[in-house]
């Protein structure tokens, strides 16, 4: 029926939002699925996903980019089966995560503008083309004030998803600097896809949002764009 796409710095929510879209579907009467990307827990990919993120395989700069995306959507791809049985029903399909938070964090790896359009070209047609995964019906991204990513991600995160880690700390989650930059890569996208859209998540002062103030933003974003009707 419709692919929506939840995307945003680690911390910024996503979790909440997904929550609340299939709370309000459900009340509509549309049923829905759920995803997260990365599956830390799938076979195989998923493992391999766990230890890079551990850094077990190096640290952020020591692991070639390409390697890392190759990895992420190879994850994409072994679930785009279920993705694909799903959207022939009349249900919504909602992920936490998808193709552009591989660019975002594999493009925000390398400085130089002509590296970074090669690289985002280079996943986009691997995932969409190669792999022929699903195209979503829009992508929103939660642009969150940066002192609310600070925060969270300074704060102790703990949970049953969180247990790839084993205690460690996630080599994303830890690197302030780094989101900063994932954040820019995703704020480029907006101008590069009619449907990536971005949704500020911050008041005139610049103060973070209510959560359901967020959320409707979201469903006006998905209405607008005609991702899903209802």
């Amino acid at each position: 029926m419709a692919l929506i796409v939840i995307e945003g710095l680690d911390g910024a929510g996503k979790s909440t939002q997904i929550n609340l879209l299939g709370s309000f579907l459900t009340q509509k009467g549309v049923a829905s699925h759920f995803l997260h990307f990365p599956r830390v827990d799938a076979p195989y990919f998923g493992e391999l996903i766990a230890r890079f993120l551990r850094g077990d395989l190096g640290r952020i700069d020591e692991v070639d980019p390409y390697v890392v995306a190759m990895l992420y959507a190879l994850d994409r791809m072994d679930a785009s089966g279920l993705i694909k049985s799903w959207l022939k029903t009349d249900e919504v399909v909602l992920l936490d995560r998808y193709v552009y938070s591989n660019i975002a964090f594999q493009c925000a790896k390398l400085n130089d503008s002509s590296r970074v359009d090669k690289l985002r070209s280079w996943i986009l047609n691997l995932e969409f083309d190669y792999f022929a995964i699903p195209k979503p019906d829009i992508s929103i991204f939660l642009d969150v004030p940066f002192e609310f990513t600070s925060k969270r991600l300074s704060e102790q995160r703990e949970g049953a998803d969180r247990e790839y880690l084993n205690g460690r700390d996630d080599i994303h989650e830890k690197d302030l600097n780094f989101q900063q930059r994932v954040r820019e890569v995703y704020l480029l996208q907006q101008s590069l896809d009619p449907q990536f859209v971005v949704i500020p998540c911050y008041d005139e002062h610049g103060s973070m949002l209510e959560p359901d103030k967020i959320f409707n933003r979201i469903v006006e974003a998905i209405l607008v764009h005609k991702a899903l009707v209802i």
